[in-house]
């Protein structure tokens, strides 16, 4: 039991850490970053776009802000995933792993998969709208997309969801099991 108990405690912590660092690092990549760099730092979708279509201008003060809310939309998606597998390997870690709690963070983790793959695509199109809005008229983009990985996402969500339903109904067979004599 402690080969399952101990290592969930650790993860419980490694999700907690996650959920309050992950708008930091937000926040110093939308402050910091160079935009005449066509990579995108970290691989932002956003960035890489707009790096296509020639060289990405100089950006503001307010647009970085504005970027880096935007950003929070599934960030907080993100973060909410985050709290639940830190609830969920907290139940682990005290030994829980069938209760009414686990299948709620098992939901609360899918929910979230799929919230936030269409907070991306709300994200990206702010986003590039945003970072072009001071282009010349004709030079302004908006950029609308939804690719296999944002799919995928939403399929393993709706995976997890029949997972979390199966385990329940596990969980109520077990307690009506339990109280039969």
């Amino acid at each position: 039991m402690d080969t399952i108990t101990k290592p969930s405690r650790r993860f419980a912590i490694l999700f907690r850490v996650l959920f309050y660092i992950h708008p930091v690092i937000l926040f110093v990549f939308w402050v910091s970053f160079d935009p005449t760099d066509s990579t995108g730092w970290l691989g932002f979708k956003t960035l890489s776009i707009l790096s296509e279509n020639g060289p990405v201008p100089d950006i503001d003060t307010w647009q970085r802000i504005a970027c880096f809310g935007v950003a929070m939309l599934p960030g907080t998606a993100i973060m909410y995933v985050y709290l639940a597998l830190s609830r969920l390997f907290g139940l682990y870690g005290r030994g829980v792993f069938f209760g009414k709690e686990n299948v709620s963070c098992y939901r609360s983790i899918a929910y979230g998969l799929i919230a936030q793959q269409f907070l991306f695509v709300v994200e990206e199109t702010v986003q590039t709208l945003l970072l072009t809005i001071r282009n010349p008229e004709g030079q302004r983009m908006l950029s609308v997309g939804f690719d296999d990985a944002n799919v995928s996402l939403i399929v393993v969500g709706l995976m997890i969801i029949l997972i979390s339903r199966i385990m329940d109904e596990g969980r109520k067979i077990q307690e009506e099991q339990s109280l039969t004599v």
